[in-house]
């Protein structure tokens, strides 16, 4: 996972594009992992997608695949541990949809889906 957490870096630094990054961690995922994930077998969700606006700007959009949003929500600043387990929750019933929406009047928001 120490390679996710630098790709996940890169994007937060900007040296990856969030689309550079989904496609090197599709590449990079366990496929064993992938074949034991109920989401998966099941039809339902597979991605985490991760929106942060800062004052109406849109500074983050990022796609996760499932096999890590477990870890990867972990990453996420500024979230409750009430909002982390709401995340995690969704994603092991494979809900599809939005999980969590969060905004503050100055146009700040953080919008998380399953896809």
């Amino acid at each position: 996972m120490a390679d996710v957490e630098k790709i996940l870096r890169l994007v937060a630094e900007g040296a990856l594009t969030a689309e550079e990054a989904e496609e090197i961690l599709d590449a990079t995922k366990d496929s064993t992992t992938e074949a034991a994930t109920p989401i998966d077998q099941t039809g339902g969700a597979r991605h985490l997608r991760i929106e942060v606006s800062d004052a109406g700007k849109r500074v983050v959009n990022l796609r996760v695949p499932l096999n890590i949003a477990n870890w990867a929500s972990g990453f996420l600043p500024g979230l409750s541990d009430q909002d982390t387990d709401r995340i995690r929750g969704a994603v092991a019933s494979g809900v599809r949809g939005t999980i969590l929406d969060i905004a503050d009047d100055d146009g700040s928001r953080v919008l998380i889906t399953s896809e």
